[in-house]
């Protein structure tokens, strides 16, 4: 986010890149691109490690280095290899347009399909499928357990678990509701021939999708502190001692009809001795 935030900020605000050389330019296309995919790879396996940890935990305890530090390895090492061999080392002509986002597509994109099919299939619909079912199935087995702790008078425990599912399952939401649309748009745009949505999904995607990303990046660190049990209570706190007061102010200042009534009788009693 340091690193492509404020590059893409000074684009939109000036309409050219910051330095126009050719290795900014694919500087900033392959920091885009490894950040973009480590997202994704990260929070796939989260939503396995997930699983494994609530339902499976003695497999989890005795394979750690196989179930959890490989694969956390690999998601940084697999997309820095990938896009630093095809963005710096592949043969091919890159031509720079420093008023293009990124400078233009990468060479190695335009040459052949392949890698864009590689990169399209397996850097971003097979994360965001393994994201949509793995949170759906951890929920579903989760709420599917609750009858049987509850026979068992095992509540306690049922909750811990949801408590420790729930931060993964809203940051999950929050990144479906991103990436599902684009990926509905992205398919639409590259795979679905014949189409009267071809040309409107890919520009929408290109235009806008592109850059939402960082509403899921800005949006989490609100989504963990929400399911954040101090949280709660603190907010708990708040609110109780703003109903406390509001209580007390509304007692103070309004009272009762029959008091009303009395000291209005005794001031026209005393008007009238007045009188007499």
């Amino acid at each position: 986010m340091l690193i492509d935030l404020p590059i893409r900020l000074y684009f939109f605000h000036e309409n050219e890149v910051p330095f126009r050389n050719s290795f900014f330019c694919l500087f900033w296309t392959w920091s885009d691109a490894i950040l973009t995919a480590v997202d994704l790879f990260i929070m796939a396996f989260a939503s396995i490690e997930r699983y494994i940890f609530v339902f499976r935990h003695i497999l989890l305890r005795n394979h750690y280095r196989l179930l959890y530090q490989l694969p956390m390895v690999l998601c940084f090492a697999i997309p820095i290899i990938w896009y630093t061999v095809l963005i710096f080392g592949y043969p091919c002509q890159q031509t720079f347009s420093y008023f293009t986002f990124q400078c233009g597509t990468a060479c190695y994109l335009t040459n052949t399909t392949v890698f864009t099919h590689v990169e399209n299939i397996g850097f971003f619909m097979i994360p965001l499928f393994v994201i949509v079912v793995g949170n759906g199935t951890l929920i579903f087995r989760v709420l599917l357990q609750k009858k049987n702790m509850k026979q068992r008078h095992r509540l306690s425990q049922w909750r811990n678990n949801f408590r420790m599912i729930g931060q993964l399952a809203f940051i999950g939401i929050l990144y479906m509701s991103v990436y599902v649309p684009s990926c509905i748009l992205l398919i639409f745009g590259n795979y679905v021939r014949r189409g009267r949505f071809l040309p409107w999904a890919a520009e929408i995607r290109t235009r806008y999708f592109i850059h939402l990303k960082y509403l899921v990046i800005f949006g989490c660190p609100f989504v963990v502190l929400a399911g954040q049990k101090e949280m709660h209570q603190m907010l708990k706190n708040i609110f109780s001692h703003i109903t406390r007061r509001q209580t007390m102010r509304w007692r103070t200042n309004v009272q009762p009809l029959t008091l009303l009534n009395t000291q209005n009788r005794r001031e026209n009693e005393q008007k009238n001795t007045i009188r007499d």
